[in-house]
């Protein structure tokens, strides 16, 4: 991501926040981001695109996370589960997307709400895939179903914590009870066999998700990109990691592990830096990438 994009999303979220989606106007944004017009349109076609954009930066920061939270983890560890599902509570609270979402819930714009169900149905989407993952093959027509309910526990259950102000209990025991009553209730739910989320919804999810694939000319252009805006003089570490996933991606056949190996070190190579949000973008480009390549796993995104 260019500085100039950046830049927008940077005041376009603190306009959101202070002023909400409604009120906050494109001139607003151009005028807190210091840009023209025409500099906003290169990079945006609306205001609801830039919104996307924010919370699709938010998104990626909390699947970086989940990737490196299950690296080299039994993906069966229901507390790997436990706190790979908190990490989106934190990274939305880190970035003040709660405030966002609020204003969106209040506007009744209908475009608005479609962009929040979207995002909910991408955390159903690798919610059920995960649930599939801890508890077996066997439960995967009830996937969607298990996800569901226990977003639903989670949500209503952190609601009701934040109205009584009971500061002391933390998300992941939030997270914790909830994985806890749906592996009790899933025993109950394979014998009865009564599903409500149906076949067609789970179609439907699945085509409303709309979810990006990633090839490896992509993460090759993207991290050349990369390389070329770093300074010898700085960053020498993650110059090093840079030079190693180019060479290992442009091999016929790209050793996954060797990649993935990788990603967590050259992620944090670049903390503190300016090109800390980019090396982060490329870093979960990368782990879709090794997760689509490896035909063994079901793609978790």
């Amino acid at each position: 991501m260019n500085k100039r994009k950046r830049q927008i999303i940077t005041a376009a979220r603190a306009l959101f926040i202070e002023k909400g989606i409604v009120d906050a106007s494109i001139n607003d944004i151009i005028s807190s981001a210091k840009i023209s017009k025409g500099t906003f349109y290169n990079h945006f076609s609306s205001k609801n695109e830039c919104l996307i954009a924010i919370l699709d930066e938010g998104r990626e920061e909390a699947s970086n996370r989940r990737h490196e939270l299950l690296y080299s983890k039994d993906p069966t560890d229901l507390e790997v589960l436990t706190q790979q599902v908190a990490v989106l509570m934190y990274v939305n609270r880190e970035q003040n997307l709660i405030q966002i979402f609020e204003s969106i819930f209040h506007s009744r714009d209908k475009e608005l709400n479609k962009i929040i169900l979207n995002f909910y149905l991408q955390e159903l989407e690798w919610l059920a895939n995960r649930l599939v993952q801890v508890f077996g093959e066997e439960i995967s027509p009830i996937s969607y179903e298990c996800a569901v309910q226990t977003l639903g526990m989670i949500n209503l259950t952190l609601r009701a914590v934040l109205i009584a102000d009971y500061k002391y209990i933390n998300r992941e025991a939030i997270v914790r009870v909830a994985l806890r009553n749906i592996s009790v209730i899933i025993p109950v739910m394979l014998e009865s066999k009564e599903i409500i989320i149906s076949t067609e919804m789970i179609n439907t999810i699945q085509n409303v998700a709309n979810f990006k694939t990633v090839d490896k000319e992509t993460v090759i252009e993207q991290l050349t990109g990369f390389k070329k805006g770093l300074a010898k003089n700085e960053t020498v570490e993650g110059l090093e990691y840079v030079e190693f996933l180019l060479e290992e991606l442009q091999r016929e056949k790209p050793k996954l592990f060797i990649i993935e190996s990788l990603l967590t070190p050259f992620r944090k190579a670049f903390v503190g830096t300016v090109h800390a949000e980019e090396a982060r973008d490329i870093a979960n480009s990368l782990w879709r990438y090794v997760k689509i390549e490896r035909p063994s796993e079901r793609c978790i995104k």
